[in-house]
């Protein structure tokens, strides 16, 4: 419960603060701040399942107070005098990217191959700076990712004919999957790089590698360009009929 806590209140002031400040990097690391510390620890002790349950709960959170604020901002009720089209690096131009694509057909999102160059350039990414940074980084790089997606479903729910139906349908299925993938993946190689730098020290390392959850890391992520490549076509014409 206490983490629970910690993470709601974490989750409420890091976003909240974003806002004040009006650093649109500030906020992926501010946001990164704060389920960090969980994630290190619990991968020190080995307790993966611990790590990947906590971080799958503050994706949640997060989600939901971009979402909130994002809404907020765009309807005259800001806390702060910044805008999230301002603070949310990437928000506008993706959701520009997503409506064009709903609208028209037209785009990378229901191409196999004008999305997977990208999508593994992304994985690649994250898994390397998961190596070198112990998911530091790679946890800042994740949020600024999860932030711009969030802002663009706040903005879809705002300008569509049946709102419910695009709250429904505004977080993708296969983006849930790849979020899952990333945080399964990020968790294990968390712990390979605490190994490395044991072994760079001299020392055995003593825990072995996560493998079970790079695993499930890698099937997610495959699983979230295949659900893609089947799903997106039939998913734009179900956000066309929300959009209205």
């Amino acid at each position: 419960m206490t983490i629970v806590i910690f993470l709601v209140i974490g989750v409420i002031l890091s976003t909240t603060a974003s806002f004040v400040f009006g650093i649109p990097w500030l906020m992926p690391i501010f946001g990164a701040a704060v389920p960090y510390p969980i994630l290190f620890l619990h991968v020190r002790h080995q307790q993966y399942k611990s790590a990947f349950w906590w971080m799958l709960l503050w994706g949640v959170l997060q989600s939901i107070a971009v979402i909130a604020a994002t809404t907020m901002s765009t309807t005259g009720y800001a806390y702060a005098p910044q805008t999230a089209a301002k603070n949310i690096l990437r928000g506008q131009s993706y959701t520009t990217e997503m409506l064009h694509w709903i609208r028209t057909g037209e785009g990378s999102e229901g191409s196999l191959s004008s999305f997977l160059p990208g999508h593994l350039l992304y994985y690649g990414i994250f898994c390397i700076l998961c190596v070198v940074t112990l998911s530091s980084v790679a946890l800042i790089f994740g949020t600024w990712m999860l932030n711009y997606m969030n802002f663009y479903v706040a903005e879809l729910v705002k300008v569509s004919a049946k709102p419910w139906l695009a709250a429904i349908l505004g977080w993708y299925p296969w983006s849930i999957l790849r979020i899952i993938g990333f945080i399964a993946t990020g968790v294990a190689l968390a712990a390979l790089g605490l190994n490395l730098v044991t072994g760079i020290r001299g020392e055995v390392p003593k825990s072995p590698f996560p493998k079970t959850y790079m695993l499930i890391g890698i099937g997610f992520v495959i699983a979230d360009i295949v659900v893609k490549a089947v799903l997106a076509p039939i998913w734009q014409k179900l956000l066309l009929s929300a959009l209205g």
